[in-house]
This record gives C-alpha cells, structure tokens and sequence, in this order.
C-alpha cells in the first residue's frame, strides 16, 4: 500500500488495528482475490484430481483413451469434469470481486 494511506489514517487519528482493519485489509482483498483465485485453480487443473485414491491423471487416462479409440469423447468427458470441480469455485470469486467493487464506488 502506497505511504500515503497510512499517513491519510493517521491523520483522521485511526490507531494501528483501526488502520489495517479499515484502510489497508479491504483494499489488500481486493488486490489479492484475482491472482490467489487463478493460483488456486492452476493448483487444482495441475494437480492430478484421482491422485488421493492413487489412481492416474484425469487427463492422462483420457488422453490415452482417446489415442486408443481415436475418439475423442474422453476427452471431452475429462473437461466436463474439470469445469464442474472449478465452476462453483469461480463463480464463488465472480460473486466476491463484484461485491468488493461494488463498496469501492
């Protein structure tokens, strides 16, 4: 946060808690929502879903279903699959950054 946003808090005689709490937290939030949101989805897409039950990539299997049946319907099932783990999670940001935007104004 530029030095200026503490020296504006200080100046309306807000104390250290009331600084953070008020001036820089909500303004940190919203700075941090969009890259922590993409980070989290990269972590989920890179991460392979079936690896907890010890099972291969999602997409590897489909992959390799596809090459086998040159078909590409497991591949396609493999996106669904991806969009329905990360859907609720972005639209959970979408909801979040509109209603910080929306005490910006």
């Amino acid at each position: 946060m530029p030095k200026g946003q503490f020296e504006a808090s200080a100046a309306l005689g807000l104390n250290g808690r009331q600084t953070m709490a008020d001036v820089i937290l909500p303004q940190a939030v919203r700075i941090v929502i969009p890259p922590l949101t993409n980070n989290s989805i990269n972590v989920v897409k890179d991460t392979a879903l079936a690896s907890v039950v010890a099972m291969p990539d999602l997409l590897k299997q489909a992959t390799q279903a596809q090459a086998l049946a040159a078909n590409p319907t497991p591949l396609i099932v493999a996106a669904v699959i991806y969009i329905a783990f990360l859907w609720p999670l972005v639209a959970l940001v979408s909801r979040m950054e509109r209603r910080f935007a929306a005490r910006r104004r």
